[in-house]
């Protein structure tokens, strides 16, 4: 039957333990895990804040199979063993044979989420343009072009006008640093495939080093970010972490230029 705006769900919370099914991709990496409480009747998809940005979008498939479900009267755990056989057609992930399990609490599943293993890192390493020489050329020297000035980002002046209407204040960006931040995304290192806003803000390393992976994190979440809240660029400027990405990102490619490089 088809599921309506109006039919019941399942309680989306519980702090009771709750038995859980791997999703993964084509590749076999985890996007998700669809989890399960008959006695809260509590069901729901938790996302892999540290996997692919698919993962959300399948996510929403697989919370309307399990809305589905619950139309037709099905316990939770009921709804877990019909969708243990796998996706239908239209959605990326499938069920890890096999993958059954029992969290002690829906928030330690929702910690098992938040682990980063190897493929996230290859995944976003994978998406740095090695191929781009001109991109990376641009990278290396517009991070060489940064002056202290310019990481001291101005704003423009806010607040109540002559004429009686008010003014945001925002950020004035000046090129050298307007062209680092566009030489970030030339090389791929602002990306779609890492899910910025459910993980928490990344800082500035104390000794000034990224993995190419968290370089590629921390400038994803800043640049995009920028896009919503005015002076994420400003701050990353202004405490180092914008000097670690591009330091970083350019260290790795002199070492990985030859195509030897293979992340651990």
């Amino acid at each position: 039957m088809p599921y309506t705006s109006g039919a019941p769900r399942y309680r989306g919370t519980t702090d009771k333990p709750v038995r859980h099914l791997t999703v993964a991709d084509a590749r076999g990496v985890a996007m998700g895990y669809l989890w399960a409480n008959d006695e809260d009747d509590a069901a729901g998809w938790c996302l892999r804040p540290a996997g692919d940005s698919a993962g959300f979008e399948d996510g929403l498939t697989w919370s309307g199979k399990l809305n589905e479900a619950k139309a037709r009267g099905l316990a939770p755990t009921a709804a877990l063993a019909e969708l243990a056989g796998g996706a239908g057609p239209g959605t990326v992930g499938r069920v890890v044979p096999g993958s059954l399990a029992t969290a002690p609490s829906l928030e330690a599943l929702k910690e098992l989420a938040r682990v980063v293993t190897g493929a996230d890192d290859r995944r976003l390493v994978e998406q740095l343009d090695r191929g781009n020489a001109d991109a990376w050329r641009e990278l290396r020297e517009a991070y060489a072009a940064l002056t202290d000035e310019d990481r001291d980002v101005r704003w423009s002046e806010g607040g109540k006008q002559p004429d009686g209407t008010w003014r945001m204040s925002y950020p004035l960006h000046d090129e050298r640093l307007r062209r680092l931040v566009g030489a970030l995304s030339a090389v791929g290192a602002v990306t779609p495939a890492y899910l910025w806003q459910d993980n928490p803000p990344p800082v500035a390393p104390a000794d000034g080093r990224l993995s190419p992976a968290d370089a590629a994190r921390a400038a994803t979440a800043v640049v995009r970010g920028e896009r919503f809240c005015d002076g994420t660029i400003a701050r990353a400027a202004g405490d180092g972490l914008l000097d670690a990405v591009a330091a970083s990102l350019c260290a790795w490619y002199e070492a990985a230029g030859d195509g030897s490089f293979v992340v651990p």
